[in-house]
């Protein structure tokens, strides 16, 4: 296949929670370094990154539990608040091998209603890229009912919020990273001979996609559906928007252009293989 973008000047990241644990569903510390060298590896090609990042209330529970604290005794919101620390000392320490600085973002949606603080928002990322600083968004959980209650009804406001961002900062590309392949014709746990969509088209996919029979996430709670609406919108707005999951130097792939998960372009069109 020929390269679908290889005009990357800004790309947003946007990491599923499942992306960050490993095959036992726990936090991986060498998931985050190799996340991290990829990235580090698309900076040097003059490349900024913008990464949207779940798993705050995920490493929050698991933090709880290796301290054999119930973690039902909290709110989600109280969750993401322990949690949120140790996302970001992850992040932090795998970046630290490579002299690479993060920069935390934490943000709500009401800050998008406010044109000072939503500005705010943006000079800061762009103030971060700019400087080779990876900006780690997330949203303020602790501060704000309204992304628990979408979480809870299986809206994924993270997967919103990547959107959101990629608009805000006036990124080139967004990759969407899940926990399997891209968009299938069906769910590829159940059925191996699914196929993958290699691209679906942006104008009809939500008719023709059956993403109820897609993945959903476990440790997340958007699943496939949030992450396709989103990228709809993103390459409604122009952008290059990707689905995919975590094969070997996805994000290089991506960003120099090379296909990999799902693209959200103007055909559909199958890859012939099982996974």
């Amino acid at each position: 296949m020929k390269k679908i973008n290889n005009k990357n000047k800004r790309i947003v990241i946007k990491f599923g929670t499942e992306n960050l644990f490993n095959d036992n569903e726990k936090l991986d510390q060498s998931v985050f370094d190799d996340f991290a060298r990829q990235i580090v590896s698309v900076q040097s090609l003059g490349i900024q990154v913008v990464v949207v990042s779940s798993g705050a209330i995920a490493t929050g529970t698991e933090r709880l539990s290796s301290l054999r604290i119930n973690p039902q005794e909290f709110t989600k919101k109280e969750l993401a608040g322990i949690g949120a620390r140790h996302l970001l000392n992850r992040w932090g320490s795998a970046f630290e091998k490579y002299d690479r600085e993060v920069g935390q973002v934490l943000v709500t949606y009401a800050n998008w209603e406010e044109p000072n603080e939503r500005q705010n928002v943006k000079t800061s990322i762009l103030n971060y890229v700019r400087l080779d600083i990876i900006p780690i968004i997330n949203e303020n959980d602790v501060v704000s009912d309204t992304e628990i209650k979408l979480m809870e009804k299986g809206i994924s406001e993270n997967d919103r919020l990547a959107r959101m961002v990629t608009e805000l900062v006036d990124a080139d590309s967004i990759l969407f990273l899940t926990n399997v392949s891209g968009v299938f014709e069906n769910n590829p746990k159940i059925y191996p001979e699914a196929r993958l969509y290699t691209e679906v088209d942006h104008r009809t996919a939500n008719d023709r996609v059956k993403v109820d029979s897609c993945v959903t996430s476990q440790k997340g709670r958007g699943g496939m559906s949030a992450k396709l609406k989103e990228a709809i919108i993103c390459a409604q707005m122009g952008k290059n928007a990707v689905i995919a999951g975590r094969e070997e130097n996805v994000i290089i792939k991506f960003a120099k252009g090379e296909p990999v998960g799902t693209h959200v372009g103007e055909s559909m069109r199958f890859v012939s293989r099982s996974f």
